[in-house]
């Protein structure tokens, strides 16, 4: 490390004019996909430190991840020489720890507090439900502890009223607003008389400290010569409001890109960066696009993606190329989703395969706005044995709503099957592992006395005798569809249905398709949407299901087949090292880079979301899309399938109107 920084030689003339803008203006950096975003950041840093000779410790980093975070300060460390603890800097909730430390003492927070970890606040909010409202959960349509903790802290972090953050974030919950406050302010109470912090307090409590205590306010408002907030465009309403409140004199450096803001469902305000001049009316802003990332090609694709985007004149900008000129992106029609999939792993193994092959497996990525839609594309590369990494979440047929789906279906396949019985039964509320005992026990002695089945002794009187209240209802629900379930597989596997050609058509067999059709609805339904957030998508992955399924004829090919996918991906794909293509959404892609994209799916319905299309809300999509082609360095390919199979239909599909208003001249069209 030198003691002289050339700061004009080691930046390009839009980062340099960033890192040296005068500190005692507001600046916004507005640094574009693959500009050197962290690079000029920490050049200010170090601007500050060595040309106007600022104590490390007078300057505030933020940003919102703890790997984020390390590598900023690390980056700083090798650039200026100074210790990185030396800086107050880490994540928002980091610093909001230090900060509560050292000054909680102000609005009654005592030194000693603990802070509890995302399962430490499920498990109090267990309990506090249990003594305000006993009965809450027995409720099926209230959401499930987990939900309820999202929908509290989105609540929180959005600094929304209940009934409008149930509106904006979760209008399916069906629960009074004034239950959920009830159940908050319990939450929030209990927490103070067990001197507990979840993530969420240390942000809140330090706005508030900030609030009541003027003195402490202009303490810290003049501790910070500059408070420096990477990501600036992920800010959501409370870290906003923190920021405002410390850099009430202009003393912030924002760093972000309002074409990069993808986290509304976590809570970023978009809001935030757009309105940056309204709170700080002098500030400067500062444009930084020069791209050292992709081709000229790939930046003029992605340029025009946003090309209908008008946030205002200080936000118009575009990406310019420092690389040569290269291919052109592709745009690739393909007639379904299994022949998309064999469309990209043909591509893949052209770049990959053989001695004079120009890229890795680990050079490409594959992504998709929604993991449902990935389902076909791991079948194809497990098929051909392309080794492939889900950074996106579990393989499709290990997620835990398809493998509940499956294990429904291996019961009504086999009712003597206990295992996949309490696999699906434990969904339930109240229902451990002694309780399926039981329950499984009683059905079979109630079946051996009646002369009848498992599955339609379950609908006894003694069995539901054996379950929880609180879940009776919905267990009722599940016996009927169980029974029904049973019954299509007994007509599958009557004597006039077992033909020697299996796939007979004329055969009454019921098919797997209507199978999965029955245990994706109902009363599995009914819970997934009070236990999970994402419960749309998961929806949406059960017709990936139904899809797979009517490739079978029977519902025996149908669960051997669905077993050994499971199998064969256990343990599998786990490691994100070696040479393996990854598999991601394009929310985990953000951040990141690779030689070769293939983004699939881009239909209208797909990408954008057919939700979003119906709530008129697509300008998030369509940042969400920019953000896929600029994940690519050298070769981009966009392929969307022509026809797409839900449960009981087919639906033609036209191309993403987001790549629909591109200029055709500037990709290939491959159909």
């Amino acid at each position: 490390m030198s003691d002289f920084i050339d700061f004009k030689s080691e930046l390009n003339a839009e980062q340099y004019e960033a890192v040296c803008a005068p500190i005692d203006f507001p600046a916004l950096v507005l640094a574009g996909a693959g500009s050197g975003k962290t690079r000029t950041l920490t050049y200010r840093v170090a601007h500050f430190i060595r040309e106007l000779k600022i104590p490390p410790q007078r300057l505030l980093l933020l940003t919102f991840t703890n790997k984020a975070a390390r590598q900023m300060l690390e980056r700083v460390q090798a650039l200026t020489g100074v210790e990185s603890w030396r800086f107050w800097g880490g994540t928002f909730h980091s610093v909001a720890s230090k900060f509560l430390r050292a000054e909680g003492a102000s609005i009654g927070l005592e030194p000693d507090f603990s802070i509890a970890d995302a399962e430490d606040s499920e498990k109090l909010l267990k309990l506090v439900v249990g003594e305000c409202m006993p009965k809450f959960f027995a409720n099926k349509n209230n959401p499930k502890a987990a939900l309820l903790k999202d929908i509290i802290s989105f609540s929180r972090n959005t600094c929304l009223p209940m009934e409008r953050a149930l509106q904006e974030r979760f209008s399916w919950i069906e629960t009074p607003p004034e239950d959920l406050e009830k159940i908050a302010g319990a939450y929030e109470a209990r927490k103070r008389a067990s001197k507990v912090c979840d993530f969420d307090d240390l942000l809140e409590l330090w706005l508030k400290a900030l609030n009541e205590d003027d003195i402490l306010r202009e303490r810290y408002q003049g501790r910070f010569a500059n408070v420096l907030v990477d990501e600036y465009q992920d800010t959501n309403t409370l870290q906003c409001r923190i920021l405002d409140s410390l850099c009430a004199s202009g003393n912030i450096s924002a760093v972000g890109d309002d074409a990069q803001c993808i986290y509304s469902w976590r809570g970023a305000n978009i809001g935030n960066i757009l309105g940056f001049k309204s709170r700080y009316p002098n500030a400067k802003i500062y444009k930084v696009g020069l791209n050292y990332r992709s081709t000229p090609q790939i930046l003029d694709f992605a340029n025009d993606v946003l090309s209908e985007v008008d946030n205002g004149d200080d936000f118009k900008k575009s990406l310019e190329p420092s690389r040569a000129d290269s291919r052109k992106v592709q745009v690739v029609r393909a007639i379904d989703a299994q022949s998309q999939a064999r469309v990209v792993a043909d591509l893949i193994e052209e770049l990959t395969f053989g001695a004079s092959a120009p890229y890795r497996l680990s050079d490409i990525a594959v992504l998709y706005r929604a993991h449902y839609q990935a389902m076909d594309m791991q079948l194809q590369l497990q098929y051909r044995d392309i080794s492939f990494a889900i950074t996106s979440g579990l393989k499709f047929f290990e997620q835990a709503h398809i493998k509940d789906a499956i294990s429904q279906m291996k019961f009504a396949a086999n009712p003597l099957d206990f295992v996949s019985f309490a696999r699906f039964l434990k969904f339930m509320p109240k229902v451990g592992d002694k309780t399926c005992e039981r329950i499984f026990f009683n059905a079979r002695e109630t079946a051996e006395k009646r002369n009848i089945s498992i599955p339609e002794a379950l609908s006894s009187p003694e069995v539901l005798a054996k379950v929880p209240e609180v879940s009776r209802e919905i267990f009722s629900a599940m016996a009927k569809d169980i029974s029904s379930l049973y019954k299509s597989v007994k007509i599958s596997r009557a004597p006039n249905a077992m033909k020697t050609d299996l796939f007979d058509s004329s055969a009454p067999r019921v098919a797997p398709k209507d199978m999965v059709g029955l245990v994706c609805g109902g009363w599995y339904l009914d819970l997934m949407k009070t236990a999970y957030e994402d419960w749309q998508d998961r929806r949406a992955d059960f017709d990936s299901l139904y899809e797979y399924a009517a490739r079978f004829p029977d519902l025996d090919m149908f669960l051997a087949s669905a077993s050994l996918e499971i199998s064969e991906g256990a343990g599998d794909n786990k490691e994100l090292f070696g040479e393996r293509v990854s598999l991601m959404t394009v929310h985990q892609a953000k951040g990141l880079e690779f030689p070769v994209v293939f983004v699939i799916g881009a239909a209208d319905g797909m990408f954008p979301l057919q939700r979003c299309i119906d709530e008129g809300d697509i300008d998030e999509e369509r940042r969400l899309f920019y953000v896929a082609c600029t994940r690519a360095k050298d070769f981009l390919v966009v392929c969307f399938p022509r026809v797409t199979f839900g449960k009981g239909h087919s639906e033609m599909r036209e191309i993403s109107r987001f790549v629909k208003i591109v200029k055709p001249a500037l990709y290939e069209k491959n159909y």
